[in-house]
């Protein structure tokens, strides 16, 4: 049994999930920008490669190479073999896809991360947290209108790499009770790096000096926000992250509109509130428990000094 992390703990990882959020919706704009020129493989270097920087400048002064020891190593080979999974799944069809079509489907994460963080985290998911990724997940449905997506091969690795992920996500929790976050990070970027090298040696094409800048923030982007989500899940379950990925959807209709010149649809509008309010929700109940966890302790001294 998994035991409940403090209240202020979990609002915290809920700031920093919502900030890698926005992070990586950045990042996969500029893979599918970047897509038409360069292969994923290349692109996966640069992000692998320059997120050790951002890595390195946190965690010099708090132990350096000590932190990327591991005590569970084969956690963290399967955790590094479903995040290398997730990112070449994405780094190959966001360039392949509309971005709208893609994060339909992408959607179904908190749907896996739910079931997985109890089956694998035994944490326990009550009815609000179903009830908010549900809503979450019917706001999604409307203003995505999935069922006008053809479904075809390219569907099918969306979801098989969302399931990567969502496994990616839920084995970072599990594996932040043993080892430091600098140990996750480091060993995944090292492998991806080592990996999209030789991937990308037979189709590398030299960058022109704009693009070098973009590739390398590609890298500057996914490291601080892979800190971020790290972080997030030490402080918090994932199952109560979960509903909260549904509010990148706010930034993929940004993005399509702006940079792709892809026209939401009126069911946005509709959809939108309800996907916002279920992460606000479950926002506003951990607000609730920690106001009620102050008043319970309070009382509990107030009782002992009356003894």
């Amino acid at each position: 049994m998994s035991t409940t992390p403090p209240v202020s703990s979990i609002v915290a990882g809920i700031y920093a999930r919502l900030g890698a959020l926005a992070l990586f919706a950045t990042l996969d704009a500029l893979v599918k920008w970047l897509g038409d020129s360069y292969d994923p493989f290349q692109m996966m270097l640069f992000r692998s490669t320059v997120a050790l920087v951002p890595l390195y400048f946190l965690y010099r002064s708090q132990g350096g190479l000590r932190l990327i020891r591991s005590a569970k190593p084969v956690l963290q080979a399967l955790r590094i073999l479903s995040g290398f999974g997730s990112l070449f799944g994405f780094f190959y069809l966001l360039p392949r896809m509309p971005l709208v079509d893609l994060y339909a489907i992408s959607y179904a994460a908190p749907l896996f991360m739910v079931g997985l963080a109890a089956a694998i985290l035994g944490e326990s998911v009550g009815w609000r947290r179903w009830s908010a990724v549900g809503v979450g997940f019917a706001g999604v449905l409307i203003m995505l209108e999935p069922w006008t997506i053809s479904i075809h091969w390219l569907s099918l690795a969306v979801l098989l790499a969302t399931f990567s992920y969502s496994l990616s996500t839920v084995l970072t929790r599990l594996i932040s009770r043993y080892d430091h976050d600098a140990a996750t990070i480091f060993w995944f970027c090292l492998f991806a790096s080592l990996v999209s090298l030789v991937g990308a040696i037979p189709s590398w094409k030299w960058p022109s000096l704009a693009d070098w800048l973009w590739l390398c923030s590609l890298g500057l982007i996914g490291g601080v926000g892979q800190i971020l989500v790290t972080r997030a899940l030490r402080l918090a379950p994932a199952s109560t992250l979960a509903p909260f990925d549904y509010s990148s959807i706010a930034l993929a209709v940004l993005f399509g509109y702006l940079w792709f010149k892809e026209e939401p649809s009126p069911a946005v509008w509709f959809g939108l509130p309800l996907v916002i309010g279920s992460g606000l929700y479950i926002l506003y109940r951990e607000r609730v428990r920690a106001h009620e966890a102050r008043r319970a302790s309070r009382a509990a001294v107030a009782a002992n000094v009356r003894d």
